[in-house]
């Protein structure tokens, strides 16, 4: 029994230390922050501005808001966690879409469980993925593109400037 505890503890312990398996926890954990924070945002001025520019006479139906905002916050928490990490983007994409799709399905599941069937569930979590994936794609990207152009610090852009001037006298 001991013996059975032990290596599972061992395996868990594995499974912890982020460094081991590729992946950032910080980073998946800020880019959940900010997805969570973007989507309550999002959703927050949708709302307002919809309320503000109906009128009495108007029935509007916010599904289609709410699932734009949520694929959006999918990508975006992506690309904010591969961003902050700076390595291995789509897998810190990957796995940051399927912790906001596992919310997102719970959130539906406790919101509106009569209506949701198994299929949206499905369809709601690959889209997830494929979405935080691709903005872990493009956030590494991006990232890889800014250091690209800067190339060196602009402490050693003073410092080239500066020894030109001194040499030109």
């Amino acid at each position: 029994m001991r013996k059975a505890w032990r290596n599972f503890a061992s395996k868990a312990k594995r499974l912890v230390e982020g460094r081991k398996i590729g992946i950032s926890y910080a980073a998946l954990w800020y880019g959940l922050l900010v997805a969570g924070a973007l989507w309550v945002g999002l959703l927050s001025v949708g709302t307002v501005s919809v309320m503000a520019l109906s009128t009495n006479a108007d029935m509007y139906h916010m599904t289609g808001l709410v699932k734009l905002t949520t694929w959006a916050v999918f990508f975006f928490g992506g690309l904010v966690a591969s961003y902050k990490a700076g390595y291995k983007g789509w897998q810190h994409g990957l796995w940051t879409g399927l912790f906001l799709g596992l919310i997102v399905v719970i959130f539906m599941l406790e919101i509106v469980p009569t209506i949701v069937n198994w299929q949206d569930i499905a369809f709601q979590w690959f889209a997830a993925a494929i979405l935080g994936t691709t903005g872990g794609l493009v956030g590494l990207k991006i990232l890889q593109r800014k250091r690209d152009r800067r190339g060196y610090s602009f402490k050693e852009a003073r410092k080239q400037k500066f020894c030109r001037l001194d040499k030109g006298k």
